[in-house]
């Protein structure tokens, strides 16, 4: 089933509440297009479900060949199953999907803030949830199309620049501090019994 951002904010809100819509719906709207049946076989072939029966035996029969595939609304990769202690199944779910996404997101920023601060911080959690790097994911452009889908949709008025260079670097630490002043773009850490989230 494809959801419009309408109906993908709402999902995202009941499903994800730990982190902000406003983080979450341009990340699925990169990853799957809002295609809850969406599936990527990497570095394999182009495979199309029709339901979530034939999407879990698409995803075995490739997974069995060795390849790891991507799953659902936010493309949750095989790889994660075992350790986030879902089936193949249940990957599929819309809701389950996103919970899934929110915990690597919010994983990935615990890693990716004690190496850079604010929309810095933001922009290296998407590249370790694309790529399992801190920066494999701004030279692939994953980075920058995630931030051009929240620019698309008036999440932010525009994409940050990607840290690199000094210059670069200079200009997102004081785009950074900018946001963090008129309180536009927030993270924060998970705890146990609060969260923080993106604004």
């Amino acid at each position: 089933m494809m959801h419009a951002v309408a109906a993908l904010t709402v999902l995202v809100q009941q499903c994800a509440s730990e982190i902000a819509t406003e983080a979450v719906v341009p990340l699925v709207v990169t990853e799957s297009g809002g295609d809850d049946l969406a599936i990527n076989v990497n570095r394999g072939p182009r495979v199309r479900a029709g339901s979530i029966a034939e999407g879990a035996a698409l995803v075995r029969r490739y997974m069995a060949q060795g390849y790891t595939v991507d799953v659902g609304l936010a493309q949750i990769n095989s790889a994660n199953f075992a350790r986030l202690g879902v089936s193949i199944e249940q990957a599929f779910d819309p809701c389950t999907n996103l919970r899934l996404a929110s915990s690597l997101l919010q994983e990935g920023y615990g890693l990716a803030s004690r190496h850079y601060s604010g929309l810095d911080a933001i922009s290296a959690t998407y590249s370790l949830y694309n790529t399992g790097t801190l920066t494999r994911g701004f030279r692939n452009g994953y980075v920058g199309r995630v931030w051009s889908a929240a620019s698309g949709m008036g999440t932010i008025q525009a994409a940050p620049p990607i840290p690199g260079a000094p210059a670069v670097m200079a200009a997102a630490t004081s785009a950074a501090k900018r946001a963090s002043s008129d309180d536009s773009w927030v993270v924060g850490q998970s705890a146990s019994n609060s969260v923080e989230v993106f604004k």
